[in-house]
Formats: C-alpha cells, sequence, structure tokens
C-alpha cells in the first residue's frame, strides 16, 4: 500500500528522483525508488537527525510541532513532512524539481496514510 502511495506522488512531480516513509529512529518503512541511482537509506536516516532536532526547536520557540522542512541543495531538495511524532515522509527532487507540486502531493499524502500509523 505505502509503495504505490509514494509512486504516485513521484510519478506525478516533475524532477522527483524517489520517497522514503521513515520512522524518527532511522528506520525505513517504505521507499519508492525512480530511475535514479540514489540511496535513500542514507538520505533517510540523515533527514531523521535533522527532522527531530527542527521538531524540537520548533517546540522549544512555542510555535507547535514541525509539520515540514525542507532541505535545499544545488542538485537536490529534500521535502520533509512529519506523519506523526514517530514518522514521516520525504521527496527527494532533483534541483529543477517542481518543489511546490512536491510539498502539495505530500500535504495531501500525509493524511491519506497517517490513520495506519495509530
Amino acid at each position: 500500500m505505502f509503495k504505490e502511495l509514494l509512486k504516485e506522488v513521484v510519478c506525478s512531480v516533475d524532477g522527483a528522483l524517489g520517497a522514503v516513509i521513515m520512522g524518527m529512529d532511522g528506520i525505513s518503512v517504505e521507499e519508492y525508488l525512480g530511475d535514479e541511482n540514489l540511496d535513500l537509506q542514507l538520505i533517510g536516516i540523515e533527514l531523521s537527525g535533522v527532522v527531530k532536532e527542527m521538531n524540537r526547536a520548533a517546540l522549544s520557540m512555542d510555535t507547535g510541532p514541525m509539520g515540514e522542512m525542507m532541505m535545499v541543495n544545488r542538485e537536490k531538495t529534500a521535502i520533509a513532512r512529519k506523519i506523526n511524532e514517530e514518522y514521516f515522509v520525504a521527496l527527494i527532487l532533483n534541483g529543477t524539481g517542481n518543489l511546490g507540486k512536491g510539498r502539495f502531493k505530500l500535504r495531501i499524502l500525509v493524511p491519506r496514510m497517517a490513520s495506519e500509523f495509530e
């Protein structure tokens, strides 16, 4: 089920390379990789630490829990959106990928899968 949802997102966003559902502990739940040679496991593990720290920072600033974060680099962009306090989904785009559509697709995706993580 999750692989199909991730595939749907990756295939519908120009420049999307892959997507992964990760636990905050760095353990992958599911991933979908397009044609790109990309280590989604490593990206997910690294993002899990960043997402945890960003959430901690948001809570310490009394702004509420983190909902979404982006890491933009020259060649790739990672968008991470929390599913709940224990899991998040990340979409990896190439440097010219459609960032707005990627964010929109993740915003729509999370409620569709959130009940499976309760």
